[in-house]
């Protein structure tokens, strides 16, 4: 599976979209070759590493924006480019100028076209709960069309042969607010304390 790249200037993030060479790719169920815009499916999701669930006061946790589609991307961009307002909290870019690619991968058990659009590192200041507000953006999808061959060819028609066409689609999505756990770090043990070579009176 190739994967494309985009780099994005400071009032976008660009995405250019990727060809399979003759062969289409079937995701969540079905083909990526689609005849109306009402079977495109889009969305955005805000999540936290693998495995973390929460924050320690004072640490910094990554939040990534990824938007998923069962066509290629073609563009993306933030409806706002201003940094999210987190209360009580520092929010950062995290790899601000890394180039981006497209990925299949899978999402509740469906595979789907994903770009990890944008990462943020947040540290929370203050004890309790903390909100990622929800991320607004405009994309640009390329979605192929499948024709009847031209003159008609019943056997080539017949088998899926027919020639695509590719058109842009534009859509939007919003992602839904993160709610982010924030704890106090625990004591170490005594015996933390000496595996990690500190001294123990």
């Amino acid at each position: 599976m190739k994967k494309s790249s985009i780099s994005h200037p400071p009032s976008a993030i660009s995405l250019l979209f990727f060809f399979l060479c003759s062969l289409t790719l079937t995701v969540n169920g079905q083909s990526s070759i689609l005849n109306k815009d009402d079977d495109i499916t889009l969305f955005a999701v805000a999540s936290l590493p693998q495995g973390v669930d929460e924050v320690y006061l004072d640490d910094s946790v990554i939040v990534t924006v990824t938007l998923y589609a069962n066509v290629n991307f073609a563009k993306i961009d933030n409806k706002s480019n201003k940094l999210p307002s987190v209360k009580k909290s520092v929010v950062h870019r995290y790899r601000a100028g890394r180039q981006l690619t497209q990925d299949i991968a899978a999402y509740k058990g469906k595979r789907y076209y994903a770009v990890r659009a944008e990462q943020y590192a947040v540290t929370p200041s203050a004890l309790g709960e903390i909100t990622f507000p929800a991320q607004q953006y405009k994309v640009v999808l390329s979605v192929q069309e499948r024709t009847q061959s031209n003159p008609f060819d019943p056997f080539s028609d017949f088998w899926g042969f027919g020639r695509t066409q590719t058109r842009q689609v534009q859509k939007e999505c919003t992602s839904e607010p993160l709610k982010i756990k924030v704890s106090k770090r625990p004591r170490k043990t005594i015996e933390e304390l000496r595996k990690s070579g500190a001294t123990v009176m």
